[in-house]
């Protein structure tokens, strides 16, 4: 029952049995039966006993030093949280539940006293990745990293950069952000 190295397999494709290989990278077992979990190409580790599927387009994987786009997810009194959703400069997004935070002393070069003065729950931000292990920590500090798209705190409509705040057109309010200088020059897919 087992595929030949190197061919092409599709998700769900059964690979072989447990008797034969253990789940490697790309695959996973049900009933005793090995398939493949990605398209990419089969390929056996005779050492590790494992049948491995190579994904033709694998989903970016963030590391330090990358800069990175997500939404503000939560708040505290310290940090806020991010859900990751693309690295720059990569065609792929990343795996879908890569969460980083971004600590009040990381967030601006100047002083912060409140998180809600920096960031909302929705907002798109353009950080940096500072560490990832043993938690992925992240900083906005610097003039292109920050709030990149920003939503009112009202009617949650996207605002116009108005100078240092942002403002809302049809509740004719200002908010404060910490704001990249890249603030609505980054073109997005609608909300």
């Amino acid at each position: 029952m087992q595929v030949a190295e190197g061919k092409l397999v599709y998700p769900g494709d059964k690979l072989g049995t447990h008797e034969e290989w253990m789940p490697g990278e790309g695959t996973y077992e049900e009933d005793g039966v090995i398939y493949s979990k990605v398209l990419g190409k089969v390929k056996y580790d005779e050492d590790k006993l494992e049948a491995i599927v190579e994904a033709v387009n694998p989903v970016s994987s963030v590391g330090i030093g990358d800069v990175v786009y997500g939404t503000i997810r939560d708040k505290r009194s310290s940090m806020a949280t991010m859900t990751i959703n693309v690295i720059e400069g990569r065609s792929r997004s990343v795996r879908t539940d890569l969460d980083g935070t971004i600590h009040i002393s990381k967030m601006s070069d100047d002083y912060v006293d409140s998180v809600e003065a920096v960031f909302l729950k929705g907002d798109i931000v353009r950080a940096k990745v500072l560490q990832m292990d043993p938690s992925v920590q992240l900083s906005t500090m610097g003039k292109n990293f920050g709030v990149v798209r920003g939503y009112c705190f009202n009617c949650r409509r996207p605002m116009e950069r108005k100078g240092n705040l942002l403002y809302c057109e049809s509740c004719d309010r200002r908010e404060t952000r910490k704001l990249s200088k890249l603030y609505g020059k980054i073109k997005m897919k609608s909300k």
